[in-house]
């Protein structure tokens, strides 16, 4: 379904390997100054209106766990904010070693036309998933 595979890179592409783990350290050392500092987050008009979650309700109790690296908290709180944060960190430990190599191949990933509707369709089951998950686990009493 998803293709992956090592090429060099195209003129004028985006550095992906330099820009992501950037964007990604940035929002870390954000992340960690929103904490330390006690902000508050606004409140969810979501959950206001409807009493239930919304897709983004336990991302910030699901990122203060991941300070604390309570991991198995974390993943039960938001599973689609954890399995990001997962996959940004390989993001960056290839990146890392793709720079500490000097190599000029990049991983990139490519899906084929015809299987979008089956990405499509389970991208849309695991949204759905993970909102059923959402409204059982946050909010139980």
């Amino acid at each position: 379904m998803i293709q992956v595979h090592r090429r060099p890179s195209f003129p004028g592409e985006w550095n992906h390997e330099l820009i992501w783990p950037l964007v990604l350290l940035a929002g870390a050392v954000g992340g960690l100054a929103f904490f330390y500092l006690g902000l508050e987050t606004p409140g969810c008009i979501f959950h206001g209106v409807t009493h239930l979650p919304c897709l983004g309700c336990g991302g910030t109790r699901c990122a203060r766990a991941l300070v604390q690296l309570n991991l198995w908290e974390a993943f039960k709180f938001h599973p689609a904010f954890f399995l990001t944060f997962i996959f940004a960190i390989l993001w960056m430990v290839y990146s890392a070693i793709f720079w500490l190599r000097r190599d000029t191949l990049r991983l990139r990933f490519s899906i084929q036309e015809n299987q979008r509707k089956k990405l499509t369709l389970l991208i849309i089951i695991f949204v759905g998933l993970h909102w059923v998950w959402q409204c059982y686990y946050l909010t139980r009493p």
